[in-house]
């Protein structure tokens, strides 16, 4: 029978599958337009977060973050073959930063150097989407982010060392989530104001 920690792992990853099928959803119907290279972006820094969170024993707790990895870069490959790719400084900033993580972790040999400055490259990463939602609030698909926070919070008992390079960068991203839904929300309540 399986532990307690590999049911909640598996728990998270099906909450989590669940959350993007709005966001897919969208994509197909036009009306969600994921910038491609942010997405990107978020996939390299998950994937070094996964690779940190590894070597850490984070156990079924890193789940979520190996699945994440590769439903972001699907999301990236739908954004650019829907041509909604524009390179900005921030991504590069993020995609720099995501980069810099993996050199300072091989010559550290410290997972939680890559995991701070992941963290930090995240939130540079987000300014792009940020920007988009601010501009273009009916662009992004909500739902999908209010329904995947809970699968990070999940996720974080199902970590069989809780430590700081396994609990930070989950804890990060529900931050920067949860500003990133109340802005939509704010946007939108001020452009139907607006009409």
């Amino acid at each position: 029978m399986a532990d307690t920690k590999t049911i909640i792992g598996g728990l998270a990853v099906l909450v989590q599958l669940a959350s993007y099928i709005p966001y897919f959803w969208g994509m197909a119907k036009g009306k969600t337009k994921p910038h491609a290279f942010t997405w990107f972006v978020w996939g390299t820094l998950n994937a070094v977060a996964f690779g940190a969170q590894i070597v850490s024993g984070a156990g079924p707790g890193s789940w979520v973050l190996g699945v994440n990895m590769v439903l972001l870069y699907v999301i990236a490959a739908i954004g650019i073959k829907q041509g909604h790719v524009k390179y900005v400084l921030f991504d590069w900033l993020a995609l720099s930063g995501a980069l810099l993580a993996i050199l300072l972790w091989w010559l550290t040999s410290n997972p939680l150097t890559a995991v701070i400055l992941v963290c930090f490259s995240d939130a540079i990463g987000f300014l792009p989407a940020f920007r988009k939602a601010y501009f273009y609030p009916l662009e992004e698909n909500v739902t999908a982010y209010i329904v995947g926070i809970p699968y990070y919070l999940i996720s974080l008992f199902a970590l069989e060392t809780f430590i700081l390079t396994n609990w930070l960068y989950p804890v990060v991203i529900v931050i920067l989530d949860a500003i990133f839904i109340a802005l939509i929300l704010v946007r939108r309540i001020k452009s139907r104001q607006a009409t």
